[in-house]
């Protein structure tokens, strides 16, 4: 049975009703992503299958996409297992009591974003940060009576611009890779886009820290929560090993499962001392079904009622059916079709710019996948950079301002799903990235102004640093 290639046409129009359904589904009935994509994946199921793909081609199409992100299903579930565990052995309560203590209101989504950013560039790993300091400062939020979304979007700010410019980094060093372009040049060169959003970003955070309609902290409810937590939880820097033991090894590049393993092990051991009346089973059972907190205290009661592995298959679940839609996608062939009808409009320097941010966006929407969203557009569009005479570190620094710092933005990307299980929080959080909105708008100000942004391009053989698949960290 011959196949067919998708008419420029229909790519279009299907993408645009793809993201009609998403849209109009997640944004205005507010569902969760999954049935969402489950309709679009039928739609371009349908559409392969009168494109002339066979049934067991478009299955397989859709199998060999969520093989891709076992990796990060078996993080984001051991994630979900030692965040209760943590919640159990008194590392959350921990953390939040001294947050509460001395983190100042007005300043705390500040220090939300700049605390996240040095742990994510110390890591390499945005979602090191979210894992442990996200989860510290949500905590602190509620205690303080500060919008969880705020603060999740704070949290996400800080992390991905940290992971940006480090050189643990994995999409880092992947998008140097694909450009062929030195890693620290890249870095330097990432410098004129995230420094300037991380500016705006903090200056959004300190003028709405300083507006007592939204921030305005409950003062007795803090002095309750502090008090409830000093008398009915372990307050002491045994459980601050774990979080701490991600950190490091994180720094000393082991890759993430044996990483969170170890941290497991150290909360579940640490957990056997702050709680001796624990038992194996209790352990199990919260390591299953999360911690619930029966304090009398509402507050510290939704604070800590958290974790387990079951708390993470809304994630999952939306991590599987994205990656299973993302793979017909691939196979379908609708971006490189899309790609292939607009070269003409690939002649101006500034176009280039803004059809490298709109590729990367556009897959990260479509498929929900970081990597693809770099390798793809990185892949299809590096001749446009020569052609036009762009250097190739413009294309490099664009794949990450509108792919590695946009996809947080996608509730049904990898990464989305990940924020949205780790923080206990809804797709509202996307409101508050800043940084993920300012970033690409600032790399599609340069594009046009042509301000650091157009380097003559040389026929130069210029050394880059290559990812190793052992060092893959998201």
């Amino acid at each position: 049975m011959t196949t067919r290639t998708p008419s420029f046409f229909m790519s279009i129009l299907l993408i645009i009703f793809i993201t009609f359904i998403l849209g109009v589904s997640i944004l205005y009935y507010q569902v969760a992503p999954q049935i969402p994509i489950v309709i679009a994946t039928s739609v371009v199921a349908f559409y392969g299958y009168i494109l002339g793909h066979r049934w067991k081609a478009l299955e397989g199409a859709m199998v060999k996409g969520i093989s891709a992100g076992l990796p990060s299903i078996l993080i984001l579930s051991i994630i979900g297992i030692v965040i209760g565990v943590w919640a159990m052995n008194g590392t959350v309560p921990t953390m939040a009591y001294y947050g509460l203590q001395f983190l100042s209101p007005q300043f705390f989504l500040v220090s939300a974003v700049i605390l996240c950013a040095i742990v994510s560039v110390m890591t390499g790993s945005s979602w090191s940060a979210i894992s442990t300091m996200g989860v510290a400062f949500m905590g602190v939020a509620y205690g303080m009576d500060i919008s969880p979304a705020m603060t999740a979007g704070a949290i996400v700010s800080g992390a991905i611009f940290g992971d940006k410019i480090s050189p643990l980094s994995d999409t880092t060093n992947l998008a140097s890779a694909i450009a062929k372009v030195d890693v620290f040049e890249h870095i330097r060169y990432m410098l004129w886009t995230t420094v300037p959003a991380l500016i705006i970003t903090l200056v959004i955070f300190t003028l709405i820290g300083l507006d007592s309609r939204f921030i305005n902290p409950n003062i007795s409810q803090i002095e309750e929560m502090t008090r409830t937590l000093s008398e009915q939880f372990p307050l002491t820097a045994i459980t601050l090993i774990s979080p701490l033991a991600i950190i490091v090894l994180a720094l000393k590049r082991v890759p993430p499962i044996p990483t969170l393993m170890c941290s497991l092990l150290i909360a579940v051991i640490t957990g056997f001392y702050t709680v001796p009346e624990a038992s194996i089973g209790d352990l199990m059972v919260t390591a299953h079904f999360g911690f619930t907190a029966e304090t009398g205290v509402e507050a510290i009661d939704n604070l800590l009622s958290l974790g387990g592995l079951s708390s993470m298959m809304f994630g999952v679940s939306i991590i599987l059916t994205a990656l299973a839609f993302g793979g017909l996608i691939q196979l379908i062939g609708f971006h490189q079709v899309i790609i292939g009808g607009i070269g003409s409009f690939l002649k101006r320097k500034g176009n280039i710019i803004l059809t490298t941010v709109l590729s990367c966006i556009g897959v990260n929407a479509i498929i929900g996948e970081l990597y693809l969203s770099i390798v793809l557009p990185g892949q299809m569009l590096e001749a446009s950079y020569k052609k036009a005479g762009l250097h190739p570190k413009n294309l490099s620094r664009t794949l990450e301002d509108a792919g590695t710092v946009v996809h947080p933005l996608i509730p049904w990307g990898v990464s989305g799903a990940f924020i949205m299980s780790t923080l206990n929080i809804g797709v509202e959080y996307v409101l508050f990235c800043f940084m993920c909105f300012i970033t690409p708008i600032i790399a599609i100000i340069y594009g046009y102004t042509r301000f650091i942004s157009v380097l003559p391009h040389k026929d130069i053989d210029e050394p880059y640093h290559e990812l190793d698949n052992n060092q893959i960290s998201l």
